[in-house]
Formats: C-alpha cells, structure tokens, sequence
C-alpha cells in the first residue's frame, strides 16, 4: 500500500522501509540496520493466465552517524529482486544508493533514490492497481540515478524538492518542488515538476540496403526529446477510523522534436477504513483524459480498486485486491524495447491479486 500524506512526517520516509529491522549497530552516536521485505504475489489478469512471483522483494542496509549535535550523516543501500529481461530468471538489481547530511536546516540527499513527488505520492491507497492517475512517472519511473534532494521540515509544514543531473543527457533532467502541511484533521500538498529526456528511443527498425544481400543489414535508431511538465493537489481527512483523499494532477507529454502534445487532466478519489486494529479496507476510483490537438486524437481511462489488507503483526500481512480498468491512454511507444511511455489500453477487464510480505 502506497504511503499517505502524513504531512510532516515525510522525511523518514529515507529510514521507513524496515518495520523490524534488524540493529547491526546501536550506539548514542551511530546507527546500523540491516532490513528487508520478502514479497509473494499472485496475479490473475483479463485473459491471462494465473502468475506467482516475487513481487518486489529487496534488502538493504542504513546507516546513521551523529558528528555533531546539529549535523548527522546518512546512507543506505538496497537490492531488489527483478525478472530478468526476458522473463526467464531472477536477478538482484540496485535500487537505491544514497549518501546525505541531516543538519538544523534540512537533510540534503544524494545518489540514486527516489523522486520526491512519489514518496508525497498522492490519494492511491491501493497495493496493486492503482496510481493510474498519478502522473508524473510517465518518464522517469520515479527514481533518478543522479539526484540531490532536500527536505526542509517545519513546526507545520514540509518544503521538498529535488534536481537530477543530466550528466551530459546520459540521465533525464529532472527537477520538482512539493509544500505539504495540515490543518487539524486535514493533510494537503501542492507542487510539480518538469523532466525531460533528450535520448528517448521511439523506434528501431533493421533494414536491407541492398535485396540481393538480405543478410546484409543494419539498424536504424530513431529517438526524440520528450519533456513531462506536471503539477497536482492532494487534499486527505481523517475522521475516525477512516481517511478520504482526494488528487487532481495536471501533466503536458511534448514531443520537442515534433512539436506534437499530449495534455492530462487526472483525478483521484479514494479511502480506507481500519475495520479491525489490524485490518485496512481501502477502495479507489481513478480517471484520466488526455487530449492532443497535433496527433488529432484523444483518450481516457478509468480504474476501480478495492482491496483489504491483515496484519498478523508488526513483521508480516496479507492482502487481496480487486481492480477494474476501462479505455485508453495516449502517450509514445518505444518499439525497441517494447515498452511504453504512458500508453495503456482496456476494454472493461477485471484483474485479482492476492499478496503476503515479511518485514525484517
């Protein structure tokens, strides 16, 4: 399940993976926690068949140094557990490698990490399907390899923002700044970001220069300058045991090379209800309509979730979901990986998946 605003709260987020992490080291001035989470997954999509895998499976280790009653030090690096690019194997991949300084007037972070507008996140409370209204990891997937981040956190607000290197364009550009805050029983965040990438692949073909010598070939590689600018608003109450959330998101996907747009206009409405003290109902509906006045053409999606998770304790739960999409999306295709940069396409299909992790 995604995070929630929980609006000063945000820069544990560096620290909050391990629910029970286990303390290689634990002094007044140092800290050392090796941690994990062991995920398993079923998954039955529309007309497919029933798959079990790992999930998103990883383990790390964090670390804390105190040099000064004002300034501390920090790190962190963790694995995951992925496929391997044709499906047939696992493999351990890096996921983060992080170095910071925590000091009076904020945390400054550095590496390989997380953009700051997916650990804001927005009102998705859903383990699997959901965040399809979410748009600004159109390009970037949410992580930058080369980011530096700074979280300032006030008596009643948060101000977060980031910056990614472009690193002669061999990384994506990349830059958000996010408010957060509360009043009483409501969280709100407003912010937004712009990230380009110069080399994106949109198509490779191989061609036959010359019939006669058919094995004779070479490839063509076509790429574009595509740019994601993105703003949104996430409003959350809490009354009792449940919580409403509520996200508009506003995104612009350029083709620079072409001229050629794609506007977004997405929402968000979404809820949980702690039916036990161990247990969290939640239930989201998601629509997204896009249009592009220079491609001629438009599209919209719609998904529905609903979904209860159960903890048994602190270090393990289980989770079932159920998910309901419709339409499609526009966006650009990447014919050489056979992958997509938000292109989606659905006619009424159900999906269920059921989930357990382990935390250490």
């Amino acid at each position: 399940m995604k995070k929630t605003l929980l609006a000063v709260a945000i820069p544990a987020v560096i620290f909050s993976n391990a629910v029970s992490a286990v303390e290689l080291l634990k002094t007044d001035e140092a800290m050392v926690d090796f941690y994990g989470q062991l995920r398993t997954e079923v998954k039955k999509l529309e007309d497919k068949d029933v798959t079990l895998n790992a999930g998103s499976s990883r383990t790390g280790v964090k670390a804390e140094y105190a040099i000064t009653d004002t300034v501390d030090v920090f790190g962190k690096v963790e694995f995951g557990l992925n496929y391997d690019a044709d499906g047939s194997d696992y493999t351990m991949k890096n996921r983060l490698h992080i170095a910071g300084v925590g000091t009076d007037f904020g945390k400054f972070s550095f590496g390989r990490q997380w953009v700051v507008a997916d650990e804001i996140y927005g009102a998705d409370y859903s383990y699997f399907f959901g965040g399809t209204a979410l748009r600004y990891s159109t390009l970037s997937g949410a992580r930058h390899d080369s980011l530096i981040k700074y979280t300032y956190e006030g008596e009643k607000f948060l101000l977060a923002g980031n910056y990614g290197l472009d690193e002669d364009d061999s990384n994506q550009e990349l830059a958000e700044l996010f408010l957060s805050s509360s009043v009483g029983d409501f969280n709100f965040h407003i912010g937004g970001g712009v990230n380009r990438d110069k080399d994106f692949v949109v198509s490779t073909d191989t061609v036959t220069p010359n019939s006669s010598v058919p094995e004779f070939t070479k490839e063509v590689k076509t790429t574009a300058d595509i740019e994601n600018t993105y703003f949104e608003g996430t409003v959350e109450y809490t009354f009792g045991p449940a919580l409403i959330g509520f996200t508009y998101y506003n995104a612009e996907l350029e083709n620079k090379a072409t001229g050629a747009t794609i506007d977004e206009n997405a929402y968000s409405l979404a809820g949980t209800y702690s039916w036990a003290d161990n247990a969290t109902a939640y239930a989201g509906y998601e629509y997204t309509e896009q249009d592009s006045k220079v491609l001629d053409t438009d599209g919209d999606g719609t998904l529905i979730y609903v979904g209860t998770d159960y903890h048994f304790n602190s270090w393990s739960r289980i989770y079932v979901e159920y998910g309901y999409a419709d339409g499609d999306t526009l966006g650009y295709t990447n014919k050489g990986s056979d992958s997509f940069v938000g292109v989606k396409s659905a006619d009424g299909e159900s999906s269920f998946a059921l989930g357990a992790r382990v935390y250490w």
